[in-house]
Parts: C-alpha cells; structure tokens; sequence
C-alpha cells in the first residue's frame, strides 16, 4: 500500500515538473507577487501552455493530456471535454488565429488572442466587494464568498491555448506591443478625434419604473416618446416580477455609463467590475471577426464589406470616446 502511494506521488510530482518545464511567460507575470510584496499571501505562476493539434487533441510538452490524465488516474471523460472540433481548429488555423492568452491578474482577467487583448473585466478590492454583496442579495449564497472574492487578485495564473500555425504564415508573439499593435492605434484615433471637438459627447438618461413595469423619462410616458420619436420604446417596459425581484434584492438603482476607458455597471451606487475597451480592445475584436469570416457571414457576400469596415474605424473613436450615463430606478 505504501509503496502504490509513493509511485502515486512520484508521478504526480513528475507530471508538475513536466508541466512547469513547459510553461510559458504570462503577459502580466510578476505583477501579483509585486502588488502582494512581502506581506500578503500570493500565487504568480507562469502561463501553462496547451497545444491543439489538428485533430483538435490537447497535448502538454508534447505529452498528450489523455496521456498525463492516464498517468495521473484522472476520469479520462475529463480530458475527452477538452479536445475540439477538427472543423474548429481548422477555421482558426485557416484565419490565422495562433493562440488564445487568458491571464488572471491583479485587476481583472485579460484576455489576449494572438496576442492583443479584446474586451475583458477590470476589476479592484471595492468592485468585487460590491460583487459578493449583490451576488448574494440575489441568492447566490456562497460561503464567505465576500471573502473569497478579492483573494482573486492574489492568483496570478494563466494559461495560452496553441493551435496549429499554417504554413507561411509568420509566428505570433503572444504578448504584442508597440506600433503593430490595435491598442496605439486606437489612442491615437481617439485623442485626434477629442482634439478635434474639444470636449467628448456626454448623455445623460435617467429611467424611473412603476411598479406595474411602465416606465418614464425626462416626465414623459412611453406614449408621448411615441408622439416625439416613433420608435419601439414599448421594448423598455419590464415585467412586474422582475421590478419585484429587484425590490426583494433590495436593488433600488442600476447605473449604466461609458467613457474612454470601457463600460461600468453600478448597484445602488457602487460600481461593479467594468468592461475594460480603452486599448484597441474593440477594434482587434472585429478584425478577428473578419479573420474569422463572421462578418461575410452576417453581410453576405457584400463588396461594401470594405467600406463598413472603414466606416465602423472613423466611428469607433467617438462611441469610446463619449461619456453616457444612464441611471434605472426602480420602485421600493
């Protein structure tokens, strides 16, 4: 029995090295244990790198993962979920998408796909405070989750996904920066854009529901909106269940608001996680959406495909650029 264990350990032990040999650099690698300094407690590992080959089969250092879980006495069910579609990978590999970077780090999950980031959370100690609170007036009762939660800015962990790379095409840092990359451009675009009008766009909405879900705004009813403006404004009126779940979570206030830097969500006040978009996040967002063919997908085969693309770049700027802020209240 002592024995059967210790060969237990053993190979376990020889999987960690294995994996830990072939790790690779985490785009914010360094940074938790910095920011944690000599008195808190801290995990900052490099990136566990896994390959996809064309079959759509995970490996580790060469290793298949069906082999390391076989070794290790995994469910071999588990490691059956992580293999992808053969068609998958080859649209990937067809658009030359290299590899996919999750990165947890000390202020939100970046998420990098060949090696630029496209939207992802932000985070700090008050956000995902304000997260427990309204996670668990909602019913999602965790223990100490209000505890839990900000020990996630202790975990610098990460793993990059690899898929085959066709041929001729040049290889992909995982991390770019610098002149080729979406995020300087998409500064610049906005600063030309704010030296041009000076000041940014700001909107200013406020929604006040009844209890029966109809709304108002600036003291005007859906009906009158109709009379000013003939659009679908019925689409903003809400079921009473749901203004009566919001009132039994104690939620009296949702906040919506936008500026340069990405897209916040507050409760009551107090901010929640935002959506970061301030460093090209969008704009690389849709060239891999082009990469990929979503868009001839959604236009069909359109030669104007070109000029939207275009059209959408001059735009882009002066969305991210303007200051909306839309406040919902709700009935208590």
């Amino acid at each position: 029995m002592r024995s059967s264990r210790s060969l237990y350990m053993v190979t376990l032990l020889t999987i960690l090295a294995l994996i830990l040999a072939t790790c690779g650099p985490r785009a914010t690698g360094g940074a938790t244990a910095a920011m944690a300094g000599a008195d808190k407690a801290a995990i900052d590992m490099p990136s566990l790198v896994i390959d996809i080959n064309n079959d759509g089969n995970p490996s580790v250092g060469n290793m298949p993962l069906a082999s390391l879980a076989q070794m290790a006495n995994v469910d071999p069910n588990a490691v059956a979920n992580l293999r992808m579609d053969p068609a998958v990978v080859a649209q990937l590999s067809n658009a030359n998408i290299q590899h996919i970077q999750i990165d947890n780090t000390t202020d939100g999950i970046l998420v990098l796909v060949n090696g630029e980031p496209i939207p992802f959370f932000v985070w700090d100690d008050a956000t995902l405070s304000t997260t427990a609170e309204v996670a668990q007036s909602l019913g999602f009762n965790v223990n100490m989750l209000d505890k839990l939660l900000p020990l996630v800015r202790a975990l610098g962990l990460g793993v990059i996904i690899r898929f085959p790379v066709a041929e001729g095409q040049e290889l992909i840092p995982t991390v770019v920066l610098g002149n080729e990359s979406a995020a300087l451009a998409a500064r610049q675009a906005q600063q030309e854009y704010l030296n041009a009008v000076g000041s940014p766009p700001k909107i200013q909405l406020i929604v006040d529901y009844a209890a029966d879900g109809s709304w108002t705004m600036a003291d005007l009813t859906e009906a009158e909106w109709k009379e000013v403006a003939p659009i679908p404004w019925e689409a903003l009126n809400l079921n009473p269940g749901v203004l009566a779940g919001a009132k039994d979570a104690g939620i009296s206030t949702v906040g919506l608001a936008t500026n340069s830097n990405g897209i916040y969500i507050s409760i009551n006040g107090k901010s929640l996680p935002y959506i970061s978009w301030n460093n090209g996040e969008l704009q690389h967002t849709l060239q891999l959406a082009r990469q990929l063919g979503l868009l001839d997908q959604m236009m069909g085969a359109n030669p104007d495909t070109d000029q939207l693309m275009a059209t959408i770049d001059q735009f882009l700027p002066i969305v991210q650029a303007a200051e909306l802020n839309l406040v919902v209240n709700f009935p208590q």
